[in-house]
């Protein structure tokens, strides 16, 4: 009788988790390919359509999208909000990176090129709790025009520095730990996941190690295709890659994945309770419903 009890509860536990954990997918293939998707706090998922030149919001109340603003000159790719609620861009196409209002207007281009050789495809960002911003520049050009692949800071007081410069093809997302003290970096050509300790005065990055793997390396493709990921309350990273979403405890355990019919592209909590990841995935925005809070904003990070 226990057995056949202990048997029915997972039964029902596996069948709340799978539903939990099923994409719904929001658009209709309208986009080309979308990337960058952020949390105003309130009532939007922005996010970025690279060929199209485009941002668009999609609203949680109403499920509906809208035009943002047009990005013609910057063809922008990760999107990550400041303290104020403004939009830092990663300029894809042009190779700078901006701070926009949400209708696009530009408020300032904050770099364009480091030693005065423009950057290649400024690709992901995030923002520490004091205001700086990290942003990761990988390349698919040839020839590019940054000599070695970096993840750039930029300080509170405006100053570029480079955080790393050594041991990547293809730095791809980027992620600050929820206690501030360490920064995740993935590498779209390897199957790492890496984290560097973070100095808690100036930003800089030290101790470059392997937190994670992941586990698509014997699919018949010898790269990851890593891309952007997010954090919940607990510690537990969520990583697109190719077809999935792949979780890992705070240990670097994966614990599990989320299966989607298109390729992920980036991912983000949103609606006021955070129990929703949203994720852009090619042509299309999903929704997965989870039982965990989460975030991704600098400003929610703890004191």
């Amino acid at each position: 009788m226990k057995s056949r009890i202990l048997s029915l509860i997972l039964i029902i536990t596996f069948s709340y988790q799978s539903k939990a954990q099923t994409p719904v997918k929001l658009s209709t293939d309208q986009f080309r390919f979308i990337e960058g998707p952020a949390w105003d706090g309130s009532e939007f998922i922005y996010f970025s359509d690279i060929p199209a030149k485009k941002v668009y919001k999609y609203s949680v109340t109403n499920n509906t999208f809208a035009l943002a603003f047009d990005n013609n000159i910057d063809g922008c790719n990760g999107l990550m909000f400041d303290q104020d609620y403004n939009l830092v861009v990663c300029g894809f196409r042009a190779g700078n990176i901006a701070r926009r209002k949400v209708d696009g207007t530009l408020i300032e281009t904050l770099f364009t090129e480091y030693k005065e050789k423009r950057f290649d495809n400024p690709n992901e960002v995030c923002i520490d709790k004091k205001g700086g911003i990290y942003f990761t520049d990988p390349t698919r050009r040839n020839p590019p025009f940054q000599s070695k692949r970096r993840v750039y800071y930029i300080t509170p007081e405006g100053k570029l520095t480079v955080a790393a410069e050594s041991g990547f093809t293809f730095p791809n997302g980027i992620l600050i730990s929820n206690d501030a003290k360490h920064l995740f970096v993935n590498d779209s050509d390897t199957h790492d996941i890496y984290t560097f300790n973070i100095n808690q005065t100036d930003g800089t990055i030290t101790n470059k190690t392997v937190f994670a793997t992941l586990t698509n390396a014997k699919d018949g493709e010898p790269k990851s295709q890593a891309d952007g990921m997010a954090l919940d309350t607990e510690g537990n990273l969520y990583v697109c890659s190719k077809l999935t979403i792949q979780i890992f405890n705070k240990q670097g355990t994966k614990t599990g994945s989320i299966l989607f019919p298109e390729q992920t592209t980036n991912c983000t909590f949103g609606k006021p309770d955070k129990k929703t990841l949203f994720v852009t995935a090619t042509k299309n925005l999903y929704s997965v419903d989870l039982t965990k809070t989460g975030f991704q904003h600098p400003f929610d990070l703890p004191e």
